[in-house]
């Protein structure tokens, strides 16, 4: 034996790279194919499509983009099979979606990216973190938001900016220290 792992196949390789890249594969898809159960469907169809296209993958070429054709090509089949019809976004539009999603890393670096804003989360300040649970996991608008809180619209404006700072900062410092 000679202590070195076996190469994986080329569809374990392919599986890998659909894990890899999932959370963009999901969204482009979303922007493609509005209905959720459809796009669930549509995203299966997309990892068996690339597992059976990998050999026509130039390796040497980014990953990403290669599986946002496949990805596109499938979504679409799956709207006309479906009979439904797409919401026509331009090649232009799909193609600076994809440039956005891929600024986003790999599913690790997601992880990451997730496991430090929870933590952030926890060290804002009690007032802060409250109003960050009602906008953003419970869902309410300003005006609702600062009816609950009896405060101003602006002045939400204001708390929310300073709270995005803040987040942010704290999330590329725990990112830097990982």
């Amino acid at each position: 034996m000679t202590g070195s792992a076996p190469q994986p196949s080329a569809e374990e390789e392919a599986f890998r790279q659909v894990l890899a890249h999932r959370t963009m594969l999901a969204a482009y898809v979303r922007a493609i194919v509005h209905d959720p159960v459809l796009a669930e469907d549509t995203f299966a169809d997309i990892g068996l499509a690339i597992a059976r296209s990998w050999n026509s993958y130039d390796t040497t070429r980014p990953f990403a983009p290669w599986a946002r054709g496949v990805a596109r090509r499938v979504a679409l089949a799956n709207l006309r099979k479906a009979r439904k019809h797409p919401v026509l976004l331009g090649t232009e539009v799909l193609d600076a979606v994809g440039e956005e999603l891929d600024g986003l890393g790999e599913e690790n670096q997601l992880i990451q990216r997730k496991d430090a804003l929870r933590e952030c989360l926890e060290r804002l300040p009690d007032n802060q973190r409250k109003l960050v649970h009602l906008k953003y996991f419970r869902g309410m608008d300003y005006t609702d938001l600062a009816d609950r809180v009896e405060r101003s619209v602006d002045a939400l404006y204001v708390a929310f900016s300073r709270i995005h700072r803040r987040l942010g900062d704290c999330i590329e410092k725990r990112l830097r220290l990982s």
